[in-house]
């Protein structure tokens, strides 16, 4: 039923007609998740979050999505609020704990990649000095001046 339909009915007939509504978007929403067709999803679960607010299957649908999708702040968000209206769904804490273990993953990745760059510079390890290459150093360094200076001695 398009929406201008819905404006049309009043009273009893719009209340039907929301009985109806609402569960075939949130019959469609489950179908786009399954297809991995998630921010259809979303907007599914939206037009139903628009109407009922408090509705737990959009909520969790919706979150359900937002997490395929990388957003786990806001599916986060969708299943705390979730939970708030059906404490005891078990599908809902199980979301909530995966949404925590990748949040855990993330974190320790995140500090494998950035390990190091805020922590003080390493310190260089002090080379071992070559006694036999310094005196050779100094005595070519040496005799190269004194070559020099006889050079400038026959000018």
């Amino acid at each position: 039923m398009g929406d201008d339909f819905m404006f049309q009915l009043f009273g009893k007939y719009h209340d039907m007609a929301m009985a109806v509504k609402n569960p075939c978007h949130l019959n469609m929403a489950a179908c786009l998740i399954k297809l991995k067709r998630y921010e259809e999803a979303i907007g599914q679960c939206s037009i139903v979050l628009a109407e009922d607010q408090n509705n737990v299957k959009a909520l969790f649908r919706r979150g359900k999505a937002r997490a395929e999708l990388g957003q786990t702040d806001a599916a986060r968000e969708d299943f705390i609020k979730a939970r708030k209206f059906a404490p005891e769904d078990k599908a809902i804490a199980r979301e909530l704990h995966l949404l925590a273990e990748h949040d855990k993953a993330l974190y320790q990745k995140q500090k494998e990649i950035y390990k190091g760059i805020f922590g003080p510079p390493p310190t260089p390890k002090p080379k071992k000095t070559n006694w036999l290459i310094l005196f050779w150093q100094w005595l070519v360094s040496l005799l190269y001046s004194l070559f020099k200076r006889e050079r400038h001695k026959a000018d």
